[in-house]
């Protein structure tokens, strides 16, 4: 690794197979056109660079005060080919910055994100950066650096990748630690193998890269194994001398592991007592020799940031102060002063606001868990994309010569099939994940093809698939008819419609309906799975269902009646209650949309604590002339419900009704947006701030029911894209989609010989 003082006269590309083109002068022009000239500040930002989100901040701050933010955005998401780090600096304490410069961005397949910024011993600012290529299986840590951060101009290196070898694929999220004996020490996530995507999965390792000799060469050391889903780890040095890693992971908890030898070897990794969303973090040694840290406290999901002091390395935390409590805050980074004033940043909803935020305080308020300094300065806005066009038609996410069809047709190609080789009749399915395992419940049979609520031999399943080599590790039945155990006999009928909620990381609820139409009531039953046993529970627990009368057995009979209460007039139906949405959180409570599909009747209902009691928050069965079942909801940026809803009979198109307390709901309606639905479940879901709304299309393959499916994108929940139009004669009918380790997966209904199509279950990732 060169210095980047020599690094190829400071004129040529980074060591990378991604830079490797025909001829010495289109590699020189295209780093030129990429950084503009060595200062920042003539880096000009392409005119036709898409930024519509931002996040993941980075501040240093000189001695002179002088503050430098970076981030990084480019390109409709993140991970995108087209993400670009930026820089904008003030010189006014954070009232006033320049405008955003983009420091690296795109060049052949590659994308730059994760920056940060380091303000090194000697005075010069690093500015490190991720740069990765998952065509050519690259991925490394590339830095720029300037010398004198203070000037009025100042000059920044081209780019140079800080060589670790052995590790085709490393990069790093948090800044570096100055150690005790003079060495830095850089935390990195790292993995000894070549990966054709844009993480490493369960080959990642959890290290650190080591300089003696302040940043000329780098040589990286550990191999923590930590959960399959594990990153962004920090390093401080402790009291005694010992190096205290932390990492983050999806388990709840931060992981930590020790170096006894200044990070040359680590121990054994293992979960640590400070609670995580699964979020970045921060963690400092301040001047007073106390660690202070930044997370989520007392969170619910990416909620409350908040500041917190140990004066005993780590042993104990006060509650702290809290810098902001609202949802999807994350990525905290920052430093303390001269004078001892903390300087903050994190983001507030990438693909919403899109905000980066300052924060301002001192030792004192974190330990007083109040402003007692009167230097706290909490959520100032500092970067933040506006955004005129959004509600608009003008407004578009996805390039002109994107082709649904094209990108439906590549994520068929990678579904795999998690039933069982014995069933013969599969469908409606739903999962959860933990770690590297999709949990994906579906009702099945093993006599034929299709699917009836009349049926007795139905019964329902769990398959357990690992998600990076989709190979289905277990098929594990959840319920039979008939099945006796330890506290209940299930009478005879099918088990139908299961659905699956995650309650932690070690144990998932597993719930169904058992129903005989015409010959009892049905009732809803769950049953608890444990993730470290791959074993159910030998009980069952009967569901409850919440409503103006009181609290009963989860069963048609009073749904209907609550329903009849506001004014429902259709009859009632011993059958067809179902947990028919996937669940949805917002506001830290668990909601779910409940529907008697025989009874054309739907309703909002929210979760208890406990997840084994819905209570029923308001019905949209209006206008009953468009019989409406089986729907899906969501919240609109501005908090009103709107709930898709599959139509029986009539144009069988879907239609739309709208709640602004989820209590009282508009009659539904049909919209423009759906022009030709069929009549089956849809979907509404919303990641990354972008809703997908998925919907069956009358147009038939072959004349196939049921056999194109549509999925179409929208920020504002008014003005829509086509994302994916599926097409296949197989079928592509219930599909349930869910958001995990930054992919979208989906699992899905398809079949091939009987007319219904509902044979087996298909699992992979949409994107």
């Amino acid at each position: 690794m060169l210095h980047p003082g020599n690094f190829r006269a400071r004129h040529n590309v980074p060591h990378t197979p991604a830079y490797f083109m025909k001829g010495a002068v289109l590699r020189l022009l295209a780093v030129l056109l990429l950084v503009g000239s060595a200062s920042v500040c003539n880096a000009q930002e392409p005119e036709n660079l898409l930024r519509t989100w931002q996040g993941i901040p980075g501040l240093e701050r000189t001695s002179n005060g002088r503050l430098y933010v970076s981030w990084f955005s480019g390109g409709r998401q993140e991970p995108a080919v087209e993400n670009t780090v930026y820089l904008k600096r003030s010189d006014d304490g954070g009232r006033t910055f320049s405008q955003p410069q983009p420091m690296a961005g795109p060049l052949h397949g590659s994308r730059c994100y994760d920056p940060t910024l380091w303000l090194d011993p000697t005075g010069r600012l690093w500015f490190i950066f991720n740069r990765s290529n998952r065509e050519t299986a690259e991925h490394g840590v590339y830095a720029r650096l300037c010398d004198a951060p203070e000037s009025p101009e100042p000059v920044w290196t081209p780019e140079f990748r800080l060589g670790f070898d052995g590790a085709p694929f490393s990069f790093r999220m948090n800044k570096p630690t100055v150690l005790q004996n003079g060495e830095w020490i850089l935390p990195v996530t790292h993995a000894s193998s070549p990966t054709k995507s844009w993480g490493a999965g369960p080959l990642q390792l959890q290290g650190a890269a080591i300089s003696s000799d302040k940043g000329k060469t780098w040589k990286l050391h550990g191999a923590v194994q930590a959960p399959p889903w594990a990153l962004e780890n920090m390093i401080v040095e402790l009291r005694d001398g010992r190096l205290w890693m932390l990492i983050r992971t999806d388990s709840g908890v931060l992981w930590e592991s020790h170096s006894a030898d200044k990070g040359l070897t680590w121990s054994n990794a293992k979960a640590s007592s400070i609670p995580s969303p699964g979020s970045r973090f921060f963690i400092r040694r301040l001047a007073s020799g106390n660690l202070l840290l930044v997370n989520h406290y007392k969170f619910k999901g990416r909620s409350h940031l908040t500041a917190r002091l140990s004066s005993d390395d780590g042993v104990n935390w006060n509650d702290g102060l809290l810098l902001d409590e609202r949802a999807n805050v994350s990525y905290p980074d920052g430093v303390q002063d001269k004078n001892g004033l903390i300087w903050m940043v994190h983001d507030r909803e990438r693909y919403a606001q899109s905000e980066v935020l300052l924060s301002t305080f001192r030792e004192e308020d974190v330990l007083a868990g109040k402003d007692v300094s009167g230097k706290v300065g909490l959520k100032q806005t500092i970067e933040q994309i506006k955004r005129p066009l959004v509600a608009s038609a003008e407004f578009k996410m996805l390039p002109s010569d994107w082709n649904a069809k094209a990108e439906a047709d590549a994520v068929l190609g990678r579904l795999v099939n998690v039933t069982a080789p014995e069933v013969k009749g599969a469908h409606d399915a739903e999962m959860a994940f933990v770690g590297n395992h999709a949990y994906v419940v579906a009702e099945v049979n093993d006599l034929k093809a299709g699917e009836g609520a009349d049926w007795p031999f139905i019964y329902s399943t769990l398959s357990v698939v690992n998600i990076y080599n989709l190979k289905t590790e277990s098929f594990i039945p959840i319920a039979k008819g008939e099945e006796v155990f330890e506290n209940e006999t299930l009478p005879a009928g099918s088990i139908f419609v299961p659905r699956i909620l995650k309650l932690n990381e070690k144990t998932l609820r597993c719930f169904f309906a058992s129903e005989a139409p015409g010959k009892r009531q049905a009732k809803t039953w769950f049953r608890d799975f444990d993730v470290a046993t791959l074993a159910f529970e030998k009980a069952i627990h009967p569901v409850k269902l919440k409503t103006a009368e009181g609290t009963f057995d989860m069963e048609p009979q009073y749904f209907h009646a609550d329903a009849a209460r506001v004014g429902f007039e259709k009859r009632a139906k011993d059958f067809g209650l179902y947990i028919f949405d996937s669940f949805k959180v917002f506001g830290g409570n668990t909601y779910a949309a409940l529907n008697n599909y025989p009874g054309e009747q739907n309703g909002l209902s929210v979760l208890n604590k406990a997840r084994d009691t819905f209570e029923v928050l308001g019905h949209y069965n209006e206008p009953g002339t468009l019989r409406l079942t089986e729907s899906a909801m969501n919240q609109l940026p501005d908090g009103t419900w709107m709930a898709i809803c599959r139509q029986e009979g009539g144009n069988a198109n879907y239609a739309f009704t709208t709640s602004k307390d989820g209590v009282t709901w508009t009659a539904a309606t049909h919209l423009p947006f759906v022009p030709n639905g069929a009549s089956s479940k849809p979907t509404f879901d919303k990641f990354k701030n972008v809703y997908y709304l998925g919907w069956q299309e009358k147009t038939r393959i072959n004349n196939v029911n049921r056999s194109v499916f549509n999925i179409d994108i929208s920020v504002d929940g008014e003005h829509w894209e086509r994302k994916y139009r599926f097409e296949t004669e197989h079928s592509f009918q219930y599909p349930t989609f869910r958001q995990h380790q930054g992919s979208v997966w989906v699992c899905v209904t398809q079949g091939d010989t009987d007319s219904s199509r509902k044979e087996r279950i298909m699992f992979g990732r949409l994107e």
